[in-house]
């Protein structure tokens, strides 16, 4: 199998400084509402949201996992591509980054952004403000327009906004950076999610065990 690259960065922003590193392991102290901005309702990755939703909250259950994604509302509109892509070039550098202030305005609290630009797709989490934005690349080139990329990558970077950080082995969901995974790596003509790791698993249930419950 091919190895896969993702910039994939959860950026913790607990004093909200622009220069704040990436973390992993940060839980979510509520259910977090989940915010889909679209410019169309005909975005083909619409449905690979509701499909990575879903198959975290599936995960989420088999582990014994009191945790769950809240429900799924959409924004129409967008970032600009050049915002998205300057928070993406911040995250690979490791530095952080604010909250858009359109962001503020919309109602939920993770977002996932599904944009035309080209750019790294990525993953940002405000702990302190118990917000999250995912922004994902065009679907019109590679790698997103290859089958069963755009649900592993939106399912990816989710993994990151409920704090999950990345592992070296291609073969699974979370594969990343340092690593020289590339997301073309989940190419199929079989609709399939990657697994997580017997660790990364164990890291859910630490986050989010049995007896979790929105603070």
């Amino acid at each position: 199998m091919n190895r896969r690259l993702f910039l994939l960065g959860l950026v913790s922003l607990a004093a909200a400084p622009a220069s704040a590193q990436p973390v992993w392991g940060t839980a979510w102290k509520r259910v977090p509402g989940v915010t889909v901005v679209a410019a169309s309702d005909g975005d083909p990755r619409l449905g690979a949201v509701t499909e990575a939703v879903e198959f975290w909250n599936q995960t989420l259950t088999g582990l014994g996992s009191a945790f769950r994604l809240g429900p799924i509302a959409r924004v129409n509109g967008s970032l600009p591509s050049t915002e998205l892509r300057r928070m993406s070039d911040s995250i690979l550098g490791s530095s952080g980054t604010p909250i858009p202030d359109v962001v503020r305005t919309w109602p939920g609290d993770l977002y996932v952004v599904l944009s035309d630009g080209d750019f790294i797709s990525f993953s940002s989490h405000w702990p302190n403000a118990q917000k999250a934005l995912v922004g994902i690349r065009t679907p019109n080139t590679a790698p997103l327009m290859f089958p069963n990329v755009a649900r592993n990558v939106i399912a990816h970077e989710i993994g990151h906004a409920i704090g999950l950080g990345h592992n070296p082995d291609p073969r699974n969901l979370m594969c990343g950076r340092p690593a020289s995974c590339r997301p073309d790596a989940f190419r199929s003509n079989t609709p399939q999610f990657f697994p997580l790791t017997d660790a990364e698993k164990a890291e859910l249930l630490r986050m989010y065990p049995a007896d979790w419950h929105p603070g």
